[in-house]
Formats: C-alpha cells, structure tokens, sequence
C-alpha cells in the first residue's frame, strides 16, 4: 500500500507539492533502503499539500512499528514553493537482548498458580536471546536454551528481503524439547498429567522452511514445509490408547502450510484501529501415529475503532476447522491452549475438531504518557498506556468423540468482565481481567500478552 492510496481526502482546490527527497539520520545499523522500503515514499511523488501532516504521521507508525527504534522524528520542510522535503530522525534500540528467561509448564499464570499451587518446579528457567536486526536488513535470529520442567532448545532466523524489490525473504527454524511430565487425557474438561521421575516421558523435534512474499506494507504470504516427530513413554499410552492414532508411541509427519496476513491496524504491538486479517490452511500428511490425514483451516479476524472521549472498541474473532475427521488426541486441542481462551475459562480446556471464539472489548484511555530524558542511550524514555476495560467473550467448541464428563463441548460458552490493560517499552504487555463465567465462576486472571 503506496501513501498515495492511504492519504486522507484534500480539501478541493489545495495546492500541491512535489516531494524532493527523504533524507534519514540516526541509523547507525539499519540500512537506509529498509527504512525507506517501509514508508513507501518515492521521490518526485505529487501530493495535495494539506496531506503532508498526515503522512508524517503515517510514516511515524509506520516505522515505529518495525519495534527498531527507541525515538523517532518526522519532519516536512515545505519551504521550497511547490515541492517539500521529509527529514527523519531515529535513535536505534538495542538490537541484541539476551535475557533471563523463565516460563511456565502450564497453559497459564492462573492454571499455575492455583491448580499447580504456584510449584517452582514447573517454572523453565533459561535464557533467550534475540537480535532484531542481524544485518540491518531486519533480519532476526532468535535462540533459546531452557532447563528445568522442560528441556528445550530453539531456534529460529528470518531474512526478510532476499531481493532488490524487497518482495521476498526466507525463514529457517527448528528445535527439541523433553519433558517428564504430559497431559494425557481431558476429564471433566482439565488435563490430566502422566509423569516419571526418572525419565523423559516426552521428546519432540521439528525443523521448518518458509517462503516469504510481501507485496505490499500490510501483507504478507508464507509459504512453509515442516518435519516433526515426538516420541512418549509406555504410560502415555497405556493411559491413553488413543493420545497417537493405532497405540502408537511415535507421531511423525510432514506439514505443508499457508498463511496470509493482512495487518491494516495502526500500531502492531496494541492495535488502536484498524483492521486486522489471518487466514491459514495447514496440510498434515502422517507417516506414523496419525494414519487419516488433516487438512486444518484456521482464521483471525480483528476490528479496531477509536471512538470519542478517549473510548476504543474491538472487536475479534477467530475459528479453526478440521477438513481430515477424527484425529490423535495429541493433535485435538482446542479451546484453552495459547490465545484460543475464553475469558473466565483459564482454567479449563476443550478438545474439539471445530470451534469459534468472539471477543468484545470496550476500553478507556485513562493514561499515555513518556517519561522522556532518562539518560539511557537504547531507552531515552518510556512510553506507558493504561487503559481500563470492560469485556464480553463468547465460544464454541465442537466434538463428534467428546466423553460425556467433558460437558464444556458442544454448547455456548459465554464470560463478561472488566480489567485494565498495561502498555509500555519493548512490547511489554500486562493484562489483569476479572470475569464471571456461565458456571458463576470469578476470578482475577493474569496475561502476558495481547488478545
């Protein structure tokens, strides 16, 4: 998408302007043609003049949302008659952020919390590295190292433009990961867990390639070709016949997937408005403990509005539904795992072959503020957004092989709440939500991340 397409109505009869150049400073790592690729402003492009505040503004969201740079400034010179210039001001953030990290055996801080009774010994410590910018290409490499509950080993890099049109790009990624512990069954719609303390009840590994297509600023298709094949023990499946398909203790299969995004919102991190697109379509061919073969489709779909007096409304939905009938107990996961949850439901999970979750936010914006002049070159100041909320959820999980103590499949599920949602530097995001369930069930729940 051209800023020539994005620009907000001129006034009729405005003048117009001719842009003479985009110069950029502050970039001491990123490449200059990557910043420019981003905001899509050629030279020697005409525009009407009142326009130039507007595409400022988009050129700024535009490259704040590459997540590279700490500050940024964009200012238009229009004192040449009939032509302007762009001058742009970046301060780069620290690229490399090796951390301490540590995560969670459970699906969840609530699950862990209460139900595991907040174990330290199912917390992974480990540590994780990034560089969000190998090259300056915008090139990233991820790895991470994590002992504990589960052992695990990842990587991943991403080179987004291996062409001179900046269309293409390649990602690799990998890993392995045991465990002693593994949620074999769902009764009364909660995991039940097998575990040997003297060996690894669980080994996975997986290797992927994916082909990278970005025709324009808010699209992009990938293409990927995976392995991958996990192995558990003789309780597993002495538990569970059913956890792989025929007994089996090994599941192996090749996955052929496609993914399109179209992420027309304003700011990627904490969508404000906006329209938001995910579609997917993933093929899975077994070679051993899923002999029927999955075809699997999934969508995402998000509407942000700002309406006024500081109000934000949203509106998401995503769905899955599985085209290759009956599969593994291992493959069946539904609602409850990752961001597939319906508030006031953290606890509880629904295997399903189908299901559709709806999400209704209405939000106010009590605080954005930056806390500027800190005297930390790759942090010169801290951006902090507080905005409190009230919500409605509503979800459907669908099961032809559902045992009849899991009553949560094939029916309604419905929450209401409020919360208050935390933005601040780095992508660092806090979601604290109290809600009510259909059971009557409440409760303060925890997130990390965004809806």
């Amino acid at each position: 998408m051209s800023f020539a397409n994005a620009q907000e109505p001129a006034t009729a009869g405005t003048p117009r302007r001719v842009l003479q150049s985009v110069s950029v400073e502050g970039n001491k790592h990123t490449r200059t043609y990557v910043i420019l690729r981003e905001i899509n402003l050629p030279e020697g492009q005409t525009i009407a003049a009142d326009s130039i505040p507007f595409l400022c503004r988009l050129a700024y969201q535009r490259l704040y949302n590459l997540n590279l740079f700490s500050a940024i400034e964009v200012q238009a010179d229009t004192s040449d008659p009939g032509y302007y210039s762009l001058l742009i001001r970046l301060k780069e953030q620290w690229f490399l952020l090796p951390q301490a990290d540590l995560q969670l055996a459970d699906r969840n801080f609530n699950v862990w919390w209460e139900e595991q009774h907040h174990a330290l010994d199912r917390i992974n410590l480990g540590i994780y590295v990034q560089h969000k910018n190998v090259t300056g290409n915008l090139d990233r490499l991820t790895l991470s190292v994590h002992a504990g509950y589960t052992q695990q080993l990842t990587g991943t890099y991403t080179f987004p433009y291996l062409d001179r049109k900046q269309k293409h790009g390649i990602a690799l990624s990998g890993g392995y990961s045991r465990s002693r512990e593994l949620a074999y069954a769902t009764v009364d719609n909660k995991l039940l867990f097998a575990h040997e303390a003297d060996r690894f009840i669980y080994r996975n590994s997986y290797a992927a390639v994916s082909w990278i297509y970005r025709p324009a600023y808010a699209i992009r298709h990938i293409v990927s070709l995976g392995l991958n094949s996990t192995e558990v023990g003789d309780s597993v499946v002495q538990l569970n016949p059913a956890y792989f398909e025929g007994g089996s203790r090994n599941l192996r299969y090749a996955e052929l997937a496609y993914r399109f995004e179209y992420n027309g919102v304003d700011n990627w991190n904490y969508p404000r408005k906006g329209v938001k697109l995910v579609s997917m379509l993933n093929a899975r061919y077994g070679q051993e403990g899923m002999q029927q073969q999955q075809i699997l489709a999934a969508v995402e779909f998000g509407y942000f509005k700002r309406l006024p007096h500081d109000l934000l409304a949203s509106l998401i939905v995503r769905g899955r539904t599985n085209f290759g009938g009956a599969q593994p107990y291992a493959l069946a996961s539904g609602l409850g795992y990752k961001s597939n949850v319906v508030r006031g439901y953290e606890y509880y999970v629904v295997e399903a072959q189908h299901f559709g979750i709806v999400r209704c936010n209405l939000k106010y914006e009590l605080v954005h503020k930056r806390f500027r002049k800190l005297g930390f070159r790759y942090l010169p100041e801290i951006p902090l957004w507080i905005y409190p909320k009230v919500f409605f959820d509503a979800g459907y999980a669908a099961n032809n092989n559902v045992p009849a103590s899991n009553t949560f499949a094939n029916r309604v599920l419905y929450s209401a709440g409020v919360g208050v949602d935390i933005i601040t530097a780095y992508d660092l995001k806090l979601r604290i939500e109290f809600a009510w369930n259909h059971l009557g069930e409440n409760g303060i729940y925890l997130h990390a991340n965004s809806e």
